[in-house]
């Protein structure tokens, strides 16, 4: 088989992956399923962030209730560790938001072309270890104390699909570990600024004393 041809061929065998209907999901206890619910696999790589967010609330995944435990699936959502940036510092000019949009579309067409490998290997890659010498040259960094917007959106997407039943969509454990990690960085912070806020206090009082 020529070089052409095989490719068109696995073309083909990608496209016709994507068109795979997908059955909708209708809510608990009635209700229609969500309207950005995807028709197809394809439809449902093209899910946007705010599009993911809405169908986990819609079915009772991002805000807990009594119907969260009752579907055949959960998604675990962790809406601290999933939250968006409150910082638009990036957005400061048009120009930067049309460099960033293009760059979005540039990563969407690839995750496109590499969408049925992703179904089969989802789980996200893990930082390298830093090269430099020093003090972190041998620590590992936390890929997930500090979540890239694709890298967000990724386990977002991989949620919502172990949800509505695609396969190949397991949580990785280096992710569980990761977000451990990230919870106890986090709570060791508070606990460190709670601890700088107290001894700001007591110098207070015993200036005033």
């Amino acid at each position: 088989m020529a070089p052409t041809t095989r490719r068109n061929s696995i073309l083909a065998k990608k496209i016709a992956t994507l068109q795979l209907t997908l059955a909708p999901l209708v809510p608990l206890p009635s209700g229609p399923p969500h309207p950005a619910f995807p028709r197809t696999l394809l439809a449902f790589h093209l899910l946007t962030e705010d599009e993911l967010d809405s169908i986990a609330h819609h079915y009772h995944q991002s805000t807990p209730g009594p119907w969260t435990q009752h579907y055949p699936a959960k998604m675990n959502w962790d809406k601290e560790f999933l939250a968006k940036p409150t910082s638009i510092a990036d957005f400061n000019s048009v120009a930067t938001a049309a460099r960033r949009l293009s760059q979005q579309e540039t990563d969407f067409l690839s995750d496109v072309m590499k969408t049925v490998e992703d179904l089969q290997n989802p789980v996200l890659p893990s930082q390298p270890e830093d090269e430099g010498n020093g003090e972190g040259s041998s620590r590992r960094v936390n890929p997930y104390a500090g979540l890239s917007e694709k890298d967000r959106i990724r386990i977002k997407r991989r949620k919502v699909g172990k949800f509505i039943g695609l396969v190949g969509m397991e949580t990785p454990a280096e992710e569980i570990a990761g977000r451990i990690q990230a919870s106890l960085d986090m709570a060791v912070e508070r606990n460190r600024e709670e601890l700088r806020r107290n001894e700001e206090i007591m110098l207070r009082r015993k200036k005033l004393a």
